[in-house]
């Protein structure tokens, strides 16, 4: 009797099994395909991109040891390929040191229209580009940018040039005290404001500033 059951068990879960791949059979199949599909897709995708990638690093750093041998030429045409590509990682980079050859070679329109591009179409070194193309210019940092120290000091330095030291020098102890700033950046804005600005510093600190200036004596 009990194998009598389980032979009946067995016919009626085959029988269910039949009637479900009957109903699903292909559209699993199809499925099945479909991701193997796509993963040989995303695989040759990402040989390509890692292909790409390590082509544009290879151009990028021909590009730099032109520049390190002063073959500019050289430098302007590696970096062109690159520059070619505004979706590149290195577009921003190519296209500073494409301006930076143009410049060295004599080239300062080109260099100029260089840094115009770069600033219309780079949100990150677009703003480094304004600031090289026309150090003159108003800026308004914004701490949204990488580049906001070094504009934040760039903006400073235009008002010391203007006669605007009390304006530069509120900028430059805003730097100094910025916990976020480098070390290096805010030690330099020590060395400025006692120069421009000595009443801004402790007396303990200004002692300690030209102390660390003066000759050692034997």
């Amino acid at each position: 009797m009990n194998e009598l059951l389980r032979e009946i068990e067995e016919d009626i879960r085959r029988e269910r099994i039949d009637k479900l791949w009957g109903r699903f059979g292909k559209l699993m199949v199809g499925m099945s395909i479909a991701i193997v599909l796509a993963t040989v897709v995303i695989v040759i995708m990402q040989n390509a991109r890692r292909t790409r990638e390590e082509q544009q690093t290879a151009v990028f750093m021909r590009g730099m040891d032109r520049l390190g041998v002063a073959d500019d030429k050289g430098a302007i045409a590696a970096f062109t390929q690159l520059t070619n590509d505004d979706s590149s990682s290195y577009y921003g980079m190519a296209m500073l040191r494409k301006a930076q050859a143009q410049k060295d070679s004599g080239d300062k329109d080109g260099a100029a229209k260089t840094y115009a591009a770069l600033s219309a179409h780079d949100d990150a070194f677009g703003e480094l580009a304004k600031m090289l193309t026309n150090p003159d210019a108003p800026l308004n940092p914004q701490k949204s940018s990488p580049f906001y120290e070094s504009q934040s000091e760039w903006q400073g330095w235009q008002l010391v040039k203007q006669g605007k030291k009390d304006e530069a020098a509120k900028i430059f102890m805003a730097l100094r005290d910025d916990e976020n700033a480098p070390p290096s950046l805010r030690e330099r804005m020590d060395v400025v404001l006692q120069h421009i600005a000595p009443e801004k510093l402790s007396e303990k600190l200004n002692e300690e500033l030209t102390n660390a200036k003066a000759p050692a004596h034997e």
